[in-house]
């Protein structure tokens, strides 16, 4: 930067890899330039390392291995040793489960890790060529791609065609793995602490069951036991699921404490959204996952995964976003004309069942008696599994209570689906923003991945790390769409998940304690009750009139 011109002058690319050059993501945030200002040092937040820049040639001479998400670096006063500090350091780790001892500092997640800094001397030439592979086998493994031409998903996008042509995306909010899973004999859970699970004794002498369909969809199609959320709070995860890496702006906001005060006239910035609609000030230089598809022309639609923004008013009545905004926030090109606009986003006064009732009805009305098809991706947010305090007038008598809400629409979801005609090509991944409402007894981290569908192993568990990059990867994948940065260039590909044989089975729901939840109770305040028997039907599969509209207008 020329400081008396006011002009950027030049820019120094950070190159992590060769074969990644095109493609960013490093997220450079700390700088420190030696003395004789030959080489400048710079904190990669979301490479766990820290670059090495020759200031004359502009070259990256190597990569030096921090903590999780580096964000300062220093030399000595004498540039003979280098310090790093990584604010995340060495992760979270367990934070509940037999056996686990509490820290000190609490078990919260963004509690329960700590940051780390190192001392190390300044490396030479031969030992920064040592640090730099080491960095890259840790975070910038680039997998030999082979392909039998089997797997519903190519390793690669553009490599073939998937059998798999339609894909929702289902984001829920706040859950460990173990809370939710844990009971389960397959995976790596700890049943001590699956509070939502089956059986749980939350009534004297009736054990109720919380989550009986999350249990279910994941004996009867696939889960991950390995799965890890990268953010730690809402406010990082609807980042991470949307393709976006959060920048030093959210980084650096998402901690501080803050207030709405919309008529001061002091100086300052708003606070980063928790919403897959990305804030201007913290927009990544071709977008996410939703401008990724638009460059494609691929098709897609979301029900309620843009919505919140900071400073908003929740009540059981705005339910058109889930939210009244007390300041005009913009959403992306890209996504505003392709949201409903009737379906309510985050908002824990408003029953997940009212979503489903508007998911189904939306559904219906466009793609099973409408003129268009289903699109290719349908993204959907069901976050009543956050909890909030008990609100017995609305049947809500437990934090537990909600849990089991969100997990009876999650059910209604899968058995509405898996009865339209539409099921027979259909992916659907459940997955969690965060982890930060739970606990585990792996890491605090780990999280809820589940996938559904004609193309899913039927009773299968996968132990293969993944994280949301591996998510993004299977979309990116089958939908024939190019990686947007390094992070969906290295996730693990998790094909272990599908079989080439696809099994049409339907899913059918299972009901909660309504003990512990009451959907009626629930409802009433919208003036509605639920027809389970037309739920339990499904859509209508062989209406006459449909099958002549797809007929004369080419559907298939």
């Amino acid at each position: 930067i020329d400081h008396q011109q006011q002009k950027i002058i030049k820019q120094i690319p950070v190159v992590v890899d060769e074969k990644l050059k095109k493609y960013r993501g490093a997220i450079p945030f700390g700088l420190y330039l030696t003395k004789d200002e030959s080489t400048l040092y710079v904190a990669l937040l979301a490479a766990n390392a820290v670059a090495v820049i020759d200031t004359k040639t502009g070259a990256t001479k190597g990569l030096i291995p921090a903590g999780w998400g580096p964000t300062r670096v220093t030399l000595s006063a004498d540039e003979k040793e280098l310090y790093i500090i990584s604010c995340r350091g060495l992760g979270a780790g367990p934070n509940g489960g037999r056996g686990f001892t509490a820290p000190v500092q609490g078990t919260y997640v963004g509690d329960i890790q700590l940051g780390s800094i190192q001392k190390l001397k300044t490396p030479t030439s031969a030992e920064l060529a040592a640090y730099t592979r080491t960095v890259k086998e840790n975070t910038f493994q680039l997998r030999t791609v082979k392909d039998e031409g089997r797997n519903p998903v190519p390793p690669l996008p553009g490599l073939r065609k998937s059998p798999i042509k339609h894909i929702v995306y289902i984001t829920k909010e706040n859950r460990t793995y173990d809370e939710v899973l844990g009971q389960l004999r397959d995976g790596r859970g700890d049943s001590t602490i699956a509070r939502f699970g089956l059986r749980v004794e939350l009534i004297k002498d009736r054990p109720s069951d919380i989550s009986p369909n999350h249990l279910k969809i994941a004996k009867q199609f696939a889960y991950s036991d390995n799965f890890y959320c990268d953010s730690d709070a809402s406010i990082h995860g609807h980042h991470w699921m949307m393709g976006v890496i959060p920048n030093e702006w959210v980084e650096t906001n998402s901690s501080v404490d803050k207030s709405a005060r919309i008529f001061s006239k002091a100086p300052g910035r708003r606070f980063p959204g928790s919403t897959g609609s990305m804030d201007p000030e913290d927009y990544a230089e071709i977008g996410g996952l939703w401008e990724a598809l638009e460059r494609k022309g691929v098709d897609f639609y979301n029900f309620g995964e843009a919505n919140e923004t900071a400073h908003v008013r929740e009540e059981w009545s705005d339910t058109l976003t889930g939210a009244s905004h007390g300041v005009m926030v913009p959403m992306q090109e890209a996504l505003f004309s392709k949201t409903s606009h009737n379906y309510a986003g985050y908002n824990t006064n408003i029953p997940d069942q009212f979503r489903m009732d508007q998911f189904e009805h939306e559904f219906t009305e466009m793609w099973l008696k409408g003129e268009k098809n289903m699109p290719p991706l349908v993204t959907i947010q069901l976050p009543n599994d956050h909890t909030a305090s008990p609100r017995p007038e609305d049947g809500y008598p437990y934090r537990h209570s909600f849990m089991a809400d969100n997990d009876l629409a999650l059910g209604r979801l899968l058995h509405f689906l898996s009865r339209t005609p539409y099921w027979k090509d259909m992916l659907v991944i459940i997955t969690e923003d965060d982890p930060q409402g739970g606990v585990d007894h792996v890491d605090a981290h780990r999280s809820i991945l589940m996938f559904a569908g004609p193309y899913v192993k039927p009773g299968y568990v996968s132990h293969t790390h993944a994280n949301f990059g591996s998510i993004l990867k299977v979309i990116y994948n089958v939908l024939n769409v190019p990686y947007v940065n390094q992070y969906d260039v290295t996730a693990s590909l998790i094909d272990d998940f599908f079989t080439d044989k696809p099994n049409l089975a339907p899913y059918n729901f299972e009901f909660p304690d309504k003990a512990v939840f009451d959907w009626d109770k629930a409802m009433k305040k919208y003036n509605r009750t639920i027809d389970w028997r037309k739920i339990m039907q499904g859509p209508p599969m062989d209406d006459p009139g449909h099958i002549r509209k797809v007929h004369y207008n080419g559907k298939d």
